[in-house]
Order: structure tokens, then sequence, then C-alpha cells
């Protein structure tokens, strides 16, 4: 046992420092500066609601330099868009489902059931080619921890089932996806697309089951296209909707390895429907991300599936009240499970 220290006096003449004290001018300008920094955010975000800041100029430099020091500083975002983990970006709407946050159903499913009927009555097929959202796939870049299973909605397996029991053929690509991104990127980390690995393989999915299920409406012979290849970079549509002027210095750039197909354009003749959104239209939209924003790249899902099928298909946004399906052998939706389970 150490025996006990002894004190030690001070020497005389020895006058001890005062503690450290904040004089009234120090706090003062220390909560100025603390004030400035709770009101620049603000500020920029009032000039962003205010000013379109894709047209103006003043309020897309505001809005890209704020963000630089909100994303760099802080790890923020803005009032559209999550910033989650290794640089990864998520919108704010997607994170509200998988909290479970109050969102208006669509009523979409309720019009896919009424479809599904209709169709079952006539006796044309439908299938239902469900495709999972980037926090399903990727729920480490939200937080942390090793998953064994995707991140799914409860009320998932209950709609899909209520699908087939009205008659729809569906094609659940959760699993699938699942199993693909321990190979390949399902999901860009500042883009809310899907990958061009992605698209391809749930292609490939579609194109077996309707060669199987339905195998004359696969055309035996291999149509005359014309095929390019295409690199195209592009910073995301997330990260555009954090910073419109320099996204690609802040997050950089996502890359695309395109196969631009020409020779099978859409035709309303073609036995085949094919519903869809963005997912359906990204890759072959110049507008979209990836696209160029001129000539039609002809690379996406809407191409790839007529491809392998070997016919043009009867390209249409999703299905709309009262539409025809007359003379059709087969309707397919390509849908987001995020729009089915709002």
């Amino acid at each position: 046992m150490k025996p006990p220290t002894a004190k030690v006096s001070p020497p005389k003449g020895f006058v001890p420092e005062p503690d450290p004290r904040l004089s009234p001018r120090t706090v003062q300008n220390v909560l100025r500066v603390f004030t400035l920094l709770l009101a620049l955010p603000l500020l920029f975000e009032g000039v962003s609601f205010l000013l379109p800041s894709r047209t103006n100029l003043a309020a897309a430099t505001v809005r890209s330099g704020m963000q630089w020091l909100l994303l760099n500083l802080l790890g923020e975002g803005n009032n559209r868009v999550f910033a989650g983990k290794e640089d990864w970006l998520f919108s704010h709407a997607e994170l509200d489902r998988h909290t479970h946050a109050r969102r208006p159903d669509s009523g979409l499913h309720a019009s896919l059931l009424q479809l599904a009927s209709q169709l079952k009555a006539q006796q044309t097929p439908l299938l239902v080619v469900a495709i999972p959202d980037r926090a399903t796939i990727y729920p480490e870049q939200l937080r942390p921890g090793r998953y064994l299973d995707p991140i799914r909605q409860k009320d998932e397996a209950g709609r899909l089932a209520s699908l087939k029991a009205a008659g729809a053929e569906v094609l659940d690509m959760t699993e699938p996806l699942w199993t693909l991104r321990d190979k390949k990127p399902v999901f860009y980390s500042h883009d809310s697309h899907w990958t061009p690995e992605a698209m391809k393989f749930t292609a490939l999915a579609v194109h077996k089951l309707v060669r199987e299920k339905y195998p004359r409406l696969c055309s035996p012979d291999t149509p005359l296209i014309n095929a390019t290849l295409l690199d195209r970079t592009d910073p995301g549509d997330l990260a555009l909707q954090l910073a419109p002027l320099f996204a690609g210095s802040l997050m950089g750039l996502e890359t695309a390895e395109l196969v631009s197909i020409q020779g099978i354009e859409p035709a309303a003749s073609s036995p085949i429907v094919l519903h869809g959104g963005a997912l359906m239209h990204v890759y072959d939209d110049a507008r979209l991300s990836f696209g160029g924003g001129d000539k039609s790249p002809r690379a996406g899902f809407i191409t790839q599936l007529a491809t392998l099928i070997g016919r043009p298909l009867d390209v249409r946004a999703m299905p709309q009240p009262a539409e025809k399906y007359e003379d059709k052998k087969l309707v397919i939706i390509l849908l987001p499970m995020a729009e089915l389970v709002p």
C-alpha cells in the first residue's frame, strides 16, 4: 500500500490563477455565432422555397453552398432528402413508409383487384411484378447492422396474396434482388432508380415466367436489332435535390453501362400490355437519370423485355379506370412495392 502523498504548500508569494470565466462580451459573441448558425439553415430553406432553385441562379447557389456545410459538418440532408450511412441518400417519403408514418392510401390496391377480376372475366392473364424499394434492400445504410433478410412491411404479404386470390399472377422480386445485392449493385446510393443490372435481372425473370406460362407469346425468331454500348454518368436525382448546381462535386457521379437497342419500338397493336412508371422508363427516357437529355438511350426495361420476348410491347402508364384490353393476351404491371403498400 502506497503511503499517502504529502501536501505540497505553495511557495510564499504564489498567487493561483483564477478559474477561467467568459466575460459578458464573450458570452454575447458566442450567442450571436450560435444564433447565426441556426438562422443560416432557415434562410437557406426559405430561399429554396420561395425561389425555384433550378431556374434561379442565386437560390441554387445558396442551396448548394449551404447544403455542403450541412452535409459535411453535420451529416444532414434537407427537407426532401435524408443523408444515410456511407453517403447514401434516401427520400423522406421512403423513410416515412418504413417508419409507418401516416400516409394516404392511393387506392391502387383496390383498383388492381378490380382490374384482376375484369381481366379474369375476359380470360386475359395479369402478371404483377412487384419491385422493392431501396431501404428494403439496403437497410444497413439507414441503421448499421447485420441483416439476414430484407426489411419488409407487414401488409405486403397480405396484399400480394389478395391479388393472387383475385386471379393475378404475382412475381415478387424482393427475395431475388436481396440475393442479387451480394453479387451486383441493385440500387444507386445517390439515385432513386434501380441499376441496369437489377433491371436486366428482372427482365430475365419476367421473360422466363412468360416463356413457361405463355410460350405462344414469345417469338421463336430473334428480332433484327442494332445494339450500341453506352457509358453514362449522372449525379443522381437525389443528389440533385440536395445541390442543384454542384451535385457532382458534392456527392460524386454515379455510372451506368447501358446496352442501347434500336429496332424494336413499342406498338399499340401488340398482344402484350406493359404498365409502369419511372422504373419502367429509366434508361429509355432521355429526361430521366442517365438519359443524356437528348436522344432516348433505348436501354431500359421496356426495350430489354421486348427484345427477350421477341416482339414489341404495348407500353402504357399505370392502369386507369375503364381502360380497354380488347384482343390483348397478357397484361404486365411493373409495380413498385411502395405504391402497393404506401
